[in-house]
């Protein structure tokens, strides 16, 4: 196992370029990082390298799973403890980062079967839409859209806040109304908008056993071309004195209203 004492190294520098977008979507990798999301993603094949820090001795969980990645074919390196801190992108990092490859979903190769699928319209917070795709594989979604103008799925905090669930979820990038409509069209998805107003309760609403969920951003909601697509609006019932809840809460109950829906139509 090779030792990285400086921060000049090839291999970490590149792992630094992993920071950034750019270099994300140009090498078609990110960055893992944590004992428990690395080692939920060994499994898949798609860590490619890891780094893991000097103060970790043999019998620490994060040196089990370092082994266990080299042992499906990932390159191990050890850096030294505060040179591996310029890598990682919180305050009290777990010494254990990965390099994932990404999953190359394109919207040309999506097949619409019976299921659950979720649009977002231009995400912005890496939060919320990390929480979104671990959601959505708990709720046994079949596929996530993200719009132009979306945050970058890939995101440090994103990839952290799935907890390895962005390796079990198809998302397509980039998605317009003209590209997307066609295919829907053609499968017979029905179409479901999410509105604050002249929208049916979710809990009243019998889902298709092909539905696509559009929801809006965090500050403006759904942009009026998908609102134009949609076959029904449907709305979360506020028993309060509030207007609306957080995207990622909100994305959470209508999944789980469609799946509540299939099942009392079973």
């Amino acid at each position: 196992m090779e030792l990285i004492t400086s921060k000049e190294n090839k291999t970490l520098k590149y792992a630094q370029s992993l920071q950034r977008k750019k270099y994300r979507k140009q090498y078609g990798e990110y960055l893992a990082e944590g004992v428990r999301t690395v080692a939920d993603m060994v499994p898949t094949g798609l860590v490619s390298t890891i780094f893991i820090s000097d103060c970790h001795n043999e019998t620490s969980d994060a040196y089990a799973v370092a082994m266990k990645a080299a042992h499906m074919g990932a390159i191990v390196y050890q850096v030294k403890d505060s040179v591996l801190k310029s890598l990682e992108s919180t305050v009290h990092g777990q010494g254990l980062i990965g390099i994932v490859k990404k999953q190359a979903y394109k919207l040309t190769d999506a097949t619409f079967d019976v299921g659950l699928y979720i649009l977002l319209d231009a995400v912005q917070d890496p939060g919320n839409l990390g929480t979104i795709i671990r959601t959505a594989v708990a709720a046994g979604a079949n596929g996530l859209f993200l719009t132009k103008g979306s945050v970058d799925p890939y995101n440090e905090k994103t990839v952290r806040s799935t907890m390895s669930a962005i390796t079990k979820l198809p998302i397509y990038e980039n998605v317009a109304v003209e590209t997307v409509l066609p295919l829907l069209q053609a499968n017979n998805v029905s179409v479901y908008a999410t509105a604050l107003d002249e929208a049916k309760p979710i809990q009243n609403v019998d889902f298709a056993p092909a539905t696509l969920v559009l929801l809006g951003n965090e500050a403006n909601g759904l942009s009026d071309p998908w609102f134009d697509i949609a076959h029904e609006r449907i709305t979360i019932p506020m028993y309060g004195p509030i207007e609306s809840l957080n995207l990622a809460v909100a994305s959470a109950l209508c999944m789980y209203a469609v799946r509540e829906s299939w099942l009392k139509n079973e």
